[in-house]
């Protein structure tokens, strides 16, 4: 034992001196005493100085816009051509101050042109193709909905504030050619509109409704149709669905209450018809909880609650087929059409 000790001491002197090491090596740790004064110091400079500028992506040294339009095609699976992204991502502000400055700097503009087009065009068909395939799917997938909730449903996806929010996401921004930045959100949108009408025009029409399909109509998931729509009179409307079917009229029902002698009172109302629950709903007093019945009503009526199937996208929207220019009914018309006899002869 003592030998075997021995000749590991030696060969760890031997191996010390070839590596000139200690055979005791002791770690130290430690920081610079002036390295918080330096960096104070910094902090104090970039609050006098202020925050850094937003500059655009083209300032950068490594930005090539040829490669920024190719990559973008190829994010979003779309082979178009050079002429037509620069086309989607040209505005008419930024051709007329590119124009300004060659005349004021003297060139002819026959001579040396921008040869750049603007997306007016673009956009504008863009937005008629968004516009009408949304309303169009809507119908298919609700078509129990009305048309004043098909179309409030329609002014959520095609909201400034929804399509600058999927233009953003997708790298719009940084290949915009316009006037001002940071760029305007209706700029934005602009943008997408044109991106849009450029796929139809070069590819085809089914191509565009793809794209429609995939980018802006999930941004229906989580969001409750119902919402969206603002029913004025909902057990007037409830009333004309049930005459439509040969039901019974609406019957409110309370169910159950608690508190109601104190400021946390709950009512539970609910509504039948031929002794059949078709909704219910709690509310602070009885005639809340009566409204938010019958607003839960037209949902089980109208095939809309939150139990209903998911929304038909992916692979389940493949051969999806159905007509454009079918609309479903109005909500008033529908009112008119079905009004119970004896309200019509009280409101005559």
């Amino acid at each position: 034992m003592a030998a075997s000790i021995r000749l590991g001491s030696c060969i760890r002197r031997i191996l010390c001196q070839k590596t000139s090491l200690s055979p005791l090596n002791v770690v130290q740790r430690g920081y610079r005493n002036k390295l918080r004064d330096e960096l104070v110091q910094l902090y104090r400079l970039r609050e006098e100085i202020g925050p850094e500028p937003l500059r655009h992506r083209s300032e950068w040294a490594n930005w090539n816009y040829n490669v920024e339009l190719f990559a973008f095609g190829k994010r979003l699976g779309e082979d178009l051509k050079e002429e037509t992204l620069r086309t989607v991502f040209s505005h008419k502000c930024y051709i007329e101050r590119e124009r300004k400055k060659r005349e004021d700097l003297g060139i002819d503009l026959q001579t040396v042109s921008l040869s750049l087009e603007d997306n007016e065009q673009l956009a504008e068909q863009g937005e008629v193709l968004t516009s009408r395939y949304i309303k169009g799917y809507l119908r298919h997938v609700y078509p129990l909905f009305f048309e004043e909730g098909i179309s409030a449903v329609h002014d959520y996806l095609m909201s400034e504030e929804m399509l600058n929010y999927i233009g953003r996401h997708i790298g719009i921004t940084d290949l915009m050619l316009c006037s001002d930045f940071p760029a305007k959100d209706s700029t934005v949108v602009k943008t997408l509109k044109a991106l849009i009408g450029a796929i139809q025009q070069e590819k085809d029409e089914e191509r565009a409704k793809r794209f429609i399909h995939d980018f802006i109509l999930p941004q229906l998931i989580g969001v409750d149709v119902n919402e969206t729509w603002k029913v004025v009179n909902p057990m007037g409307l409830l009333t004309a669905i049930l005459n439509s079917q040969n039901r019974g009229l609406p019957e409110p029902r309370l169910l159950r209450q608690a508190g109601s002698n104190t400021v946390m009172a709950v009512y539970h109302v609910g509504i039948y018809s031929h002794k059949q629950l078709i909704g219910k709903a709690p509310g602070e007093t009885i005639s809340i909880a009566e409204e938010m019945a019958a607003r839960d009503a037209l949902k089980n009526l109208m095939k809309t609650a939150d139990s209903r199937p998911a929304l038909l996208l992916g692979k389940l929207a493949e051969d999806l087929n159905f007509d454009e220019n079918k609309t479903n009914i109005s909500a008033i018309d529908f009112i008119k059409q079905h009004e119970p006899k004896q309200a019509a002869e009280i409101s005559s």
